[in-house]
């Protein structure tokens, strides 16, 4: 328990498969498992090895002599049994290899195998995935996906910010896993998802076809919503409520193909961008810049050039302040200041 909050973790699922959870514990698991398709994968593995646990202990307790001679008495007395009690003898002596058949068929089960993505600050990558699915990663980005799809849906994980082309395939729907247990659901479309950990959100963007936003809202409850080309879905990861826009497509989707689209976007947003794009952090000296707004579109300039157009078009002066060398010889982020 961190901070009053259950962490639901291998250890607990271990106790809540013997009993010995308590009452709260049992409520956060069953929440946590109705969450999503990863999380009761994950309790099933452990349930699993729970009970072979069990079973093999079970075996390892019972002398095969001993049972043998039992086994011999109850056939010597059949005739004084009933019928239906000779078959639950029958049952009790088949069930443990029975059992043991049962779970070590499931441990054949061929283990899912992952591919991880990551890309650095500043840096765009795209991947193919086994299914023919293109998708393009922003800066300081992470994916998660199978080596091959199999089974009913096909899921990844995303942290950061992604831009999808997805494979249509009506009987496995393609499922985009973020932060705040939210999941993007669709059978075949292009559409733009901006997930990163240290912001208090997550968007997503569609651009054709159509996809399923499945979320929580305030009173824990599931809910989803279809969205339509065009529209931009925002979900705050803290009051879990969502807002629909339409956005300006081509600033939303530009990052992929190394532009940056301003259209009247305010002097915070554009901050965010040319930070992910150019790797630097921004420090505002005047407060009142905030005000400003811009429109413009940037490809392959490098970031002097772009700051040089911020400057002409509102006065906003800079500074770029050269990275230090740390202890360990690495050196800080560039920054930039604003007055």
């Amino acid at each position: 328990m961190v901070g009053g909050i259950i962490i639901v973790d291998e250890a607990l699922l271990l106790r809540y498969y013997s009993g010995e959870v308590t009452a709260d514990e049992k409520v956060s698991i069953e929440q946590w498992l109705s969450k999503s398709e990863e999380n009761r994968k994950m309790a099933k593995d452990i349930y699993y090895l729970c009970f072979a646990v069990d079973t093999l202990q079970t075996m390892k307790s019972v002398d095969s002599h001993e049972a043998l001679i039992k086994v011999k008495k109850t056939v010597k007395n059949r005739r004084r049994l009933s019928p239906f009690m000779w078959v639950q003898r029958i049952a009790a002596v088949l069930f443990i290899p029975l059992l043991l058949g049962t779970i070590l068929n499931a441990l054949k089960e061929e283990p899912v195998e992952y591919m991880e993505i990551r890309t650095t600050p500043g840096m765009v990558a795209s991947v193919d995935l086994p299914d023919g699915t293109k998708v393009w990663l922003n800066s300081d980005s992470y994916l998660r996906h199978p080596v091959k799809f199999t089974g009913e849906t096909r899921d990844v994980v995303l942290k950061g910010e992604a831009y999808f082309k997805v494979t249509r395939n009506e009987k496995a729907p393609f499922r985009v896993n973020t932060k705040a247990d939210m999941q993007i659901e669709v059978l075949g479309t292009e559409f733009n998802i901006d997930a990163y950990d240290e912001n208090p959100y997550v968007t997503t963007t569609l651009i054709s076809g159509s996809v399923k936003v499945n979320y929580f809202d305030e009173n824990n409850q599931g809910e989803n919503l279809v969205m339509k080309p065009g529209q931009k879905v925002f979900y705050d990861e803290y009051s879990r409520k969502i807002a629909l826009s339409e956005p300006f497509i081509p600033a939303e989707v530009a990052w992929k193909d190394g532009k940056i689209i301003l259209r009247n976007t305010s002097l915070e947003e554009t901050l965010k961008l040319l930070s992910r794009r150019f790797n630097v952090d921004f420090v505002l000296r005047n407060k009142a810049l905030k005000d400003n707004y811009f429109t413009g579109t940037f490809e392959k300039q490098q970031l002097p050039r772009i700051l040089e157009h911020l400057r002409i078009s509102s006065n906003i002066r800079y500074r770029i302040v050269d990275p230090k060398a740390g202890d360990e010889g690495l050196k800080e982020r560039s920054k930039v200041e604003l007055y």
